[in-house]
């Protein structure tokens, strides 16, 4: 196992939370193998989607190699939460490992969902939705402001405003994101055709006819002009009071609350997976009537 060379960008982020982290050689005896079956996924893990092709490559190079990097893991009771190293812990199991090397590193909650968003990013391998929703978690849970996130992450602030707009998005258009049918650039210019209506009827253009993001734009300056439109529609607030507000509310139903705001109007929206969550918000909903 070589030595970790040194980070830099994001990488510094980890390094302040993790201060030994470059220590990482054999020679250290800080890590120890660890059974697979004790190990426990991160709940603040930011990565929702894993591509398949990828993961088996990655399976294959750790069956000729090994892990050449540790795994980073809590202790949590009688079993150890992953830190960072989903991938590889997924191609380990895979390949049908029992155990692997891992680092015991003792971290707060905050601290977690820092380490991987930045462990993800460093990897180029979150989405845009994945990344803001992400950051979005450091703003509703842990009090963070658009400047902190952006300080600690090593972003523009303007970077994460912009990310976090996309959360305001139809889903449709989350799940075109999320497929790479359009490309960040695209969405951003998505938003601006201001209505969800409009939103919908240039993501559906854009699709059909591959638009390039100029063209894009230029589409929609063509239809808010149609439909006489302002100039400059108000922006989707996405503020850290709303963020708030949405955690709390979230924590309170046990359900996904999102509130989208703009100008002096906006919506709720209440979601959930299984139908059983469903009736049990209908219940909660008609003993409040």
């Amino acid at each position: 196992m070589s030595k970790k060379k040194k980070l830099t960008g994001l990488g510094r982020g980890i390094s302040a939370l993790i201060p030994d982290l470059e220590a990482m050689d054999e020679n250290t005896g800080n890590f120890f193998m660890c059974k697979i079956e004790e190990i426990v996924p991160n709940r603040f893990q930011p990565r929702i989607n894993f591509v398949e092709e990828e993961l088996e490559k990655l399976k294959e190079s750790i069956i000729e190699q090994g892990i050449l990097q540790p795994l980073l893991v809590r202790r949590n009771s009688d079993t150890y939460e992953l830190i960072a190293g989903e991938r590889r812990l997924r191609a380990a199991q895979r390949a049908k490992f029992t155990h692997v090397p891992a680092l015991v590193r003792d971290l707060t909650d905050e601290q977690m969902l820092e380490v991987s968003i930045i462990e993800n990013i460093q990897r180029q391998e979150l989405n845009p939705l994945e990344e803001a929703e992400a950051y979005h978690r450091l703003i509703s849970e842990f009090n963070y402001t658009q400047e902190k996130v952006a300080r600690r992450i090593g972003k523009n602030r303007s970077t994460i405003a912009n990310l976090l707009r996309l959360r305001g998005l139809p889903d449709a258009i989350h799940q075109s994101l999320a497929k790479h049918e359009i490309s960040t650039g695209h969405a951003r210019a998505i938003l601006g055709a201001g209505s969800e209506e409009n939103q919908i009827k240039v993501w559906l253009r854009v699709v059909e006819k591959e638009l390039s993001v100029r063209a894009t734009e230029q589409l929609v300056q063509r239809i808010k002009a149609e439909t006489d439109m302002p100039s400059t529609p108000p922006p989707i607030v996405q503020n850290d009071e709303f963020d708030r507000l949405s955690s709390t509310l979230s924590s309170k139903i046990n359900s996904t609350v999102k509130i989208k705001h703009r100008g002096d109007g906006g919506r709720f929206e209440i979601g959930f997976k299984t139908r059983e969550e469903f009736q049990r918000l209908v219940e909660l909903f008609n003993r409040l009537t």
